[in-house]
């Protein structure tokens, strides 16, 4: 007799059937509908869609921070029932405390929920050397640029170790070339601490630069009309831009996107 196969791996995230309605004056609102995808370990996933989707509706029940209406949520197995410390976050404006240091406010969520702080100011610097950030250490916020900002905010992020990484257009609100300036470094920075990330964004090319797999929602209430897998190695130089595969692929997303928010016939051509 051969071996039984070896168990198989829980997906680090694995979304079921998941729906959200908001109660309103005028009735319930459906901001997201039947949405269901897993993420293996150390994937990278873009969720791509245009703005008011639901996007950021299904992050924050992945992150436990809203509940479903309907469905289920797990992290490696592990059902989502409240807010998570496994994941974390970093959204649209960086939200970092105007009075603290640049270190201390990576180390913020450590000092919050109580977790041990050895060898904390450690990693925090070896996060600030990734990020470019080594001798900015002392600064306080309002002498940094909005892109070192946004660096400081992806060393919060993960000063705890977390299994997950969610990110939630966390470049949207900068400049062009500040803009890719940080996916180029996220993209280095996530490959070398080898999280599995949830990227959410409404920036086509962002997201086939930076993806293992794209899923492509329409109008809201959001579902998932589209799952394209990004065939390009790793690591990726920003002169794959220029390839005629990767504008190809841009433009197919581009126009899944359209079909969706014709309505469900039209995503279906």
């Amino acid at each position: 007799m051969s071996d039984p196969a070896p168990p198989r791996a829980e997906p680090a995230i694995r979304v079921s059937g998941v729906a959200k309605t908001y109660p309103s004056r005028s009735g319930p609102v459906e901001a997201v509908a039947g949405v269901s995808f897993t993420v293996a370990e150390g994937e990278f996933v873009s969720i791509l869609g245009p703005s008011g989707c639901g996007k950021s509706t299904l992050m924050l029940m992945v992150a436990g921070l809203e509940a479903p209406s309907r469905g289920s949520l797990a992290l490696a197995g592990r059902p989502v029932e409240g807010p998570q410390t496994r994941v974390g976050l970093m959204f649209q404006d960086a939200t970092l405390l105007p009075w603290k240091s640049v270190r201390d406010n990576v180390l913020f969520p450590l000092r919050m929920s109580g977790r041990p702080m050895a060898g904390a100011t450690e990693r925090a610097g070896a996060l600030l050397a990734l990020a470019g950030l080594s001798g900015f250490a002392d600064k306080r916020p309002r002498e940094l640029s909005g892109g070192m900002r946004q660096r400081v905010a992806l060393c919060r992020a993960l000063i705890a170790d977390p299994a997950i990484l969610l990110m939630d257009e966390p470049f949207s609100a900068l400049d062009a070339i500040t803009r890719d300036e940080m996916v180029l470094a996220l993209g280095e920075i996530v490959a070398r601490e080898r999280k599995t990330t949830l990227f959410i964004t409404h920036a086509i090319r962002e997201a086939v630069f930076l993806s293992d797999r794209i899923l492509v929602m329409g109008r809201r209430p959001a579902t998932v009309v589209a799952e394209v897998a990004v065939p390009f190695p790793r690591p990726r130089d920003p002169a794959i831009e220029a390839d005629p595969a990767f504008n190809a692929l841009c433009l197919d997303l581009k126009d899944a996107i359209h079909r969706a928010m014709r309505g469900p016939a039209a995503a279906a051509a």
